[in-house]
């Protein structure tokens, strides 16, 4: 079966060479985040992102809602759905299916795109099956500049770039603070990143890499009371309690997780997000137990956050660039396959997160922590611009400002003749 799996998404990409058509007008796919402005915008962008996890139209939503905001045109495209239905709708059943029940093949396939050859193959083949689809589409839009909010689309956008089939600047936006090398691509002009630490890790770029802020909703920026955030949510006003979440999906061994975290005596909040049957299970297995609050999806996040003392996560992306700006300590455990490790790596080497690599030292971490005897510190927030002022750098001056000296962002400039922002001044 592990193996069909892998021949069947390398099946679904061949596919691709084998039916493509000339160029022509097609249906864009519904996204969750799509929205058009009004006609006086000064400038108009372009984000591809995909519905595979929920990450990527999360980030692609939040600059969307910066962008449109600040009195700019966005368009908001799935990209992988327009680019290859088929493949859209196989990895949203692949990745999770995966990640349950044979994760050492993701790892594996992890693994081996992050090599150097074997991502610029993948890149290669990507741009051969659907540049063409992409290139209608920026003719359609005329953008002003393209974001990236998933990888495969990085690597069509990139090549594009580098062929000069797109005249616009492109960018590319990273929200996990370990960087995979198909997370970037050459041609793309600005890569922005969370961290330092993933500053440091990206390989292949050859234009600018940026830091940007954790790119979050406004509502996990807010520091709200812990007091009146426990008491909204019905939650004991004093103890400590530790938050359970497995992202949009409920991805990660979120069963185990809870059982170990609920075994530390701690108070245990599990939200499973838009896993409706693993919220049932979860349900009927802590059913009577007052130390447990299992939840489906919520828009009270932000609020379970500032009334938490900890999180507990196994994926590190999103949902801890969320608590890093709720300020909230992130605890690690039984990290996911793949992007999981890495992030756990990263983030621990970085001081961002706590690693527990066992249920014994989950259990001692919190147990000391809900006794007082240690603190977890809060994880620090970047020191880079906001996302979306990094971006609209990349415009033309009279459709941006330019930022203060004061809120710079660090910037590598791997090939200064490409148009580098930092020769134009912009980025300084």
């Amino acid at each position: 079966m592990p193996r069909w799996a892998t021949i069947g998404m390398l099946g679904v990409l061949s596919m691709g060479l084998v039916r493509r058509r000339r160029r022509r007008r097609t249906r864009l796919p519904e996204h969750p985040h799509a929205a058009r402005s009004g006609q006086n915008e000064s400038s108009r962008v372009l984000i591809l992102s995909a519905s595979v996890g929920g990450g990527h139209n999360a980030a692609a939503a939040v600059i969307r809602s910066e962008l449109s905001h600040a009195g700019h045109h966005v368009e908001v495209v799935d990209g992988l759905a327009l680019a290859s239905p088929l493949l859209s709708r196989y990895f949203q059943w692949a990745y999770p299916w995966q990640l349950k029940w044979v994760p050492w093949l993701y790892e594996w396939q992890i693994r081996l795109s992050n090599g150097r050859w074997a991502a610029s193959v993948i890149r290669r083949l990507c741009a051969a099956l659907w540049s063409e689809r992409l290139l209608d589409l920026v003719e359609r839009v005329q953008p002003d500049l393209v974001v990236s909010t998933y990888p495969l689309m990085t690597a069509v956008l990139g090549r594009l770039r580098a062929w000069q089939s797109i005249s616009c600047p492109c960018a590319a936006v990273v929200t996990d603070y370990g960087v995979h090398r198909l997370w970037t691509a050459p041609g793309i002009d600005l890569h922005l990143v969370v961290s330092n630490d993933a500053l440091g890790q990206v390989t292949d770029a050859d234009g600018m890499v940026a830091v940007m802020q954790p790119l979050v909703s406004p509502a996990y920026l807010v520091l709200r009371d812990r007091e009146a955030a426990r008491a909204r949510l019905h939650l004991p006003p004093q103890g400590f309690i530790a938050l359970v979440v497995g992202g949009a999906w409920g991805i990660g061994d979120l069963e185990t997780i809870a059982a170990d975290v609920v075994a530390s005596g701690v108070y245990t909040v599990v939200i499973c997000g838009r896993n409706a049957a693993l919220a049932a299970r979860l349900s009927t297995r802590f059913a009577g137990c007052e130390t447990v609050r299992v939840l489906g999806w919520t828009d009270e996040l932000p609020w379970y956050m500032a009334a938490a003392d900890c999180l507990v996560q196994s994926a590190g992306g999103l949902t801890c660039l969320e608590a890093v700006a709720a300020r909230l300590p992130i605890v690690l455990y039984r990290p996911v396959a793949g992007h999981g490790r890495m992030n756990a790596w990263a983030m621990e080497r970085a001081g961002v997160a706590y690693w527990a690599r066992s249920a014994q030292e989950l259990t001692a971490l919190l147990r000391a922590a809900a006794a007082g005897q240690i603190q977890l510190a809060p994880p620090q927030v970047a020191s880079g611009l906001p996302a979306s002022v990094a971006l609209l750098s990349l415009l033309p001056e009279k459709t941006c400002q330019r930022p203060d000296a004061a809120g710079a962002v660090p910037i590598s400039t791997r090939n200064p003749d490409r148009g580098s922002l930092a020769a134009s001044g912009r980025l300084e």
